[in-house]
């Protein structure tokens, strides 16, 4: 995979991304709140949106776009580390007392599993370029930093800022394929092609991640990240299922292996959720 693909991707990534602010406006009308609360931000969000929204989801369309294909599935789990810190950062920032020993075992096994990820023949065998695994890793530390922040916050709900910082990212991605000359390079456009760009707008880009604001915002934060553990094994055979060069005997194991760390985490926080609520609740 190399700078075209990485140049289709930042057009494709323009348009999901402006196409799931549209719909987080639209989940917002449906809600009754006023569409001026998506953009009178604190700037203390609108900063960390950008890390944590924007600049991660460019980082992590560029890592898939320099990656060999070979290693997209680790690349794939090294985002999905990004529970593993909301459940670190948890701890820090929300004031949050685990089991200790759960907690560090159920860490290790996610990042082992991200190691066995890459598959036993090339354990041995580093990446010819570490850019693109330092990209989904940072990316996804910034994503679970900007989570933790919103609930530490007590950001309300209605303050919902998917619109603003996906417009952002719309605008970033939108720019790099301008400033790389991809624009006059893509290909025509198909039905298919429009159909998945307006797919992944309203359902992964808007719908999904304007729902998960408002349950970080509500919901125990250390249980929501440790269920998300689960995703990268749908994620790791959807990976395997169209790129069959990135399906080894341990890419399968290594998501399991992040499920395991999941039901770890999740034991070693299972008696953190009244006390986190109740900050949320009081409403201030």
């Amino acid at each position: 995979m190399g700078a075209d693909l990485m140049g289709s991707a930042m057009v494709y990534l323009t348009f999901m991304s402006g196409g799931g602010a549209l719909t987080a406006v639209a989940l917002q009308y449906a809600r009754r709140q006023p569409l001026a609360n998506m953009y009178r931000l604190p700037v203390r969000v609108i900063v960390a949106g950008f890390f944590g929204v924007a600049l991660y989801t460019v980082m992590l369309a560029t890592a898939f776009g320099i990656v060999s294909v070979s290693d997209i599935g680790q690349i794939n789990l090294l985002n999905y580390l990004w529970p593993v810190w909301m459940v670190v950062l948890g701890i820090l920032l929300l004031g949050g007392r685990p089991n200790v020993v759960m907690a560090v075992a159920g860490i290790l096994t996610g990042l082992v599993g991200v190691a066995v990820s890459r598959g036993f023949d090339l354990l041995a065998h580093p990446p010819s370029s570490l850019v693109p695994h330092a990209l989904a890793l940072a990316g996804g530390f910034f994503w679970a930093l900007y989570v933790v922040l919103l609930r530490r916050w007590k950001i309300p709900d209605e303050k919902g800022g998917t619109a603003f910082h996906f417009a952002t990212c719309s605008a970033m991605a939108g720019g790099i394929a301008a400033y790389m000359g991809h624009w006059s390079s893509m290909p025509p456009w198909s039905g298919a092609m429009v159909f998945w760009v307006v797919v992944g707008a309203v359902g992964p880009v808007g719908i999904a991640y304007s729902m998960y604001e408002i349950s970080v915002k509500n919901g125990p934060v250390l249980i929501i990240a440790s269920l998300a553990y689960f995703i990268p094994i749908g994620s790791s055979a959807l990976i395997g299922l169209f790129f069959k060069e990135t399906m080894n005997g341990g890419l399968i194991m290594g998501a399991v292996l992040i499920a395991i760390g999941a039901w770890l985490v999740r034991c070693a926080s299972r008696d953190l959720g009244p006390a986190e609520e109740r900050p949320a609740e009081t409403g201030q």
